[in-house]
């Protein structure tokens, strides 16, 4: 199979899982505006909901380490280093994310409420800190973009500066209590979320464009 046609389809699945792991948990989760008796509630009731979340988080990570692999390789150095640490970042944050999940879920009904809401709380701080990661990743195409030598595309250039601003300004989540800003709130899934898709998007369109050419000696030996 060309490799492009892997990164095509990995990325396509790694888009399923995401979609697929918010479809497991409904529509009615806990979030950080929950408190600990209503968090130790919707696990008590939920934990097959929670779990099945956890296990999409592994198929995610493996999409991500494919998609940062692959793109990578189009990539001059030390471009290509910042780009897949920014990758690297992502994958690690999503499965800590999602094994504080699963182990709520495990015995939900020995969990003080107290207890709970903190242990909840942590892992709901991914949102602000994947941030962080998504602009390593996209930095280094701003970079690549604006160079006196591009050899990326200007709309994914823009992409790029569009999503690198929105992440950082994301990073506000941190402090953020509930409501749009809250930490995994509506603004790291929903705004985050769909920019994100659109960015990956411009870059596996670029990248399918390249990697099954002979050569490249002006991406891969920079």
């Amino acid at each position: 199979m060309k490799p492009s046609r892997i990164l095509l389809f990995s990325i396509l699945a790694t888009a399923a899982f995401y979609i697929g792991s918010f479809v497991a948990l409904g529509n009615a989760f806990p979030t950080i505006d929950s408190s600990g008796q209503e968090i130790v509630a919707w696990f008590a009731e939920n934990g097959a909901r929670a779990l099945t979340y956890a296990w999409t988080s592994a198929f995610i990570s493996f999409g991500l380490a494919i998609f940062g692999g692959q793109v990578a390789m189009l990539m001059p150095r030390p471009h290509r280093y910042i780009f897949f640490a920014g990758v690297l970042g992502s994958a690690i944050t999503v499965q800590v994310q999602a094994w504080f999940w699963a182990g709520l879920a495990v015995h939900p009904q020995d969990l003080d409420p107290a207890a709970a809401r903190t242990i909840f709380t942590i892992p709901a701080y991914w949102g602000p800190l994947i941030n962080g990661s998504m602009v390593t990743m996209a930095a280094p195409f701003v970079a690549l973009g604006l160079a006196a030598s591009p050899i990326i595309p200007r709309w994914l250039t823009w992409l790029s500066v569009i999503f690198v601003a929105e992440q950082a300004i994301e990073t506000v989540t941190v402090f953020g209590k509930s409501g749009f800003i809250a930490p995994g709130g509506a603004m790291n899934v929903y705004l985050g979320g769909v920019l994100g898709f659109l960015w990956v998007g411009g870059v596996v369109r670029w990248a399918m464009r390249h990697m099954d050419e002979a050569g490249h000696p002006d991406l891969r030996q920079a």
